[in-house]
């Protein structure tokens, strides 16, 4: 199996205390750690401590870690996570655990480490990695890990930039000789001009600041009424539920080109209007915003649990939102540059949104990615269509070394 210059040069140096490898999506930083693995893992075997794999839950160290390595190195020396958090790796038994959340490793608390992989760990709650600093307690402890780069204050990227022992390499998808030239040319026309070509793309800690749908253009994406046009595709209605702040529901149709079009909005703010609505009531002006039109489902605001219940029981199909923020936005705005979502010029609030929805600044400097909380119910909107509907996974590319 062939491996990139970059992927050789890992395998050969990375021997420091920790071995960290950033950048790009899709640059093939992770596929040298399903040899790398092995490799730790043998060599500190009857040496004490404990061996672990810490990614941000159990089921996306399946999906990014246990699974690829299982179809390299077959069942006998990958196993699965028990109902213990355990899982049998190359003869030794080993944690996997998530470090979404603090409380998820308490029990590393006074545990002796000897080898640990980390996956995604831009994405860790940063009191995991602080405990796990001090579990990596002999000679011979080290931590192998890989992530994508998010804002530069981020608190990884500072132990990264200090004097700690660490061995890092940079990757950018460029790096990666083993790709389709085809996809790599569609992921950069899809990211470009938005803070995610930076990071995924270029491997860089960029900023997220200012308009964070900047590639949003009226001429590109608001279509009038009368210009469409729509195909036999399944419609759907996304919303965003407020008791104080307004409530949003958008028509999505799709168009002859397979892309989606807003066609129609509901806008209603309980906070402007002095008055609130029950579900009840929000549930009837469903059935006026609807009409005739026959969805396939209606994808709601996951926390709107009493109104879910209410339009369960006027008989809608529903699916709670998939909402995280991060990956929706990247989701709606990599639609936006390939033109496969548009807005109907009636949708005004919507249209007003995509001009004035922007990153907060005070937590870009604390190192979180966030929207500010205003001007965003209708993106809300948006981004649980997107995300729940027409987000699919990337299918991991298995022949060469660097497709993963």
């Amino acid at each position: 199996m062939p491996f990139s210059k970059m992927q050789r040069e890992f395998f050969d140096n990375a021997n420091h205390r920790y071995n960290i490898k950033t950048g790009a999506t899709r640059s093939g930083k992770t596929y040298m750690d399903y040899y790398v693995i092995p490799k730790r893992i043998r060599s500190r075997v009857g040496k004490d401590g404990l061996v672990v794999v810490l990614g941000v839950t159990k089921s996306t160290i399946e999906r990014n870690i246990l699974e690829p390595m299982r179809n390299i190195w077959g069942n006998q020396l990958v196993g699965v996570i028990n109902s213990e958090n355990k899982c049998r790796l190359f003869g030794e038994m080993v944690y996997c655990l998530g470090a979404e959340k603090g409380s998820q490793v308490s029990k590393l608390r006074g545990s002796s480490i000897k080898y640990c992989y980390g996956d995604e760990m831009a994405d860790w709650n940063p009191e995991v990695f602080e405990l796990l600093k001090s579990r990596l307690d002999k000679p011979y402890s080290c931590l192998d890990g890989s992530l994508n780069p998010q804002g530069p204050y981020h608190w990884l990227k500072e132990f990264l930039d200090s004097d700690a022992d660490i061995y890092q390499q940079k990757y950018t998808i460029f790096d990666n000789p083993f790709l389709d030239e085809k996809f790599v040319t569609n992921l950069c026309k899809e990211y470009e001009g938005t803070v995610y070509y930076k990071r995924y793309i270029l491997g860089e800690w960029a900023l997220a600041e200012g308009i964070i749908y900047d590639m949003f253009s009226e001429d590109r994406h608001v279509i009038r009424p009368e210009d469409i046009h729509t195909g036999d595709g399944p419609k759907y209605v996304s919303v965003d539920y407020g008791t104080q702040n307004a409530t949003v529901y958008l028509l999505w149709e799709m168009d002859t080109d397979g892309g989606y079009i807003a066609t129609r909005e509901y806008h209603y703010s309980g906070r402007d209007e002095t008055r609130q609505k029950t579900d009840e009531q929000y549930v009837a002006d469903m059935q006026r915003f609807l009409g005739d039109t026959t969805v396939k489902e209606i994808i709601v605001d996951p926390s709107a649990a009493s109104f879910i219940a209410a339009l369960r029981n006027a008989g809608y199909t529903i699916t709670k939102a998939k909402n995280n923020v991060d990956d929706g936005i990247r989701e709606v705005a990599r639609r936006l540059n390939i033109g496969k979502i548009h807005v109907s010029s009636e949708c005004k609030n919507t249209i007003r949104e995509f001009h004035s929805y922007v990153w907060d600044d005070k937590s870009v400097q604390r190192g979180i990615d966030a929207p500010l909380k205003e001007n965003d119910h209708c993106m809300d909107a948006v981004r649980y269509f997107v995300y729940t509907v027409l987000a699919k996974p990337r299918p991991k590319l298995r022949t060469y070394s660097g497709g993963i």
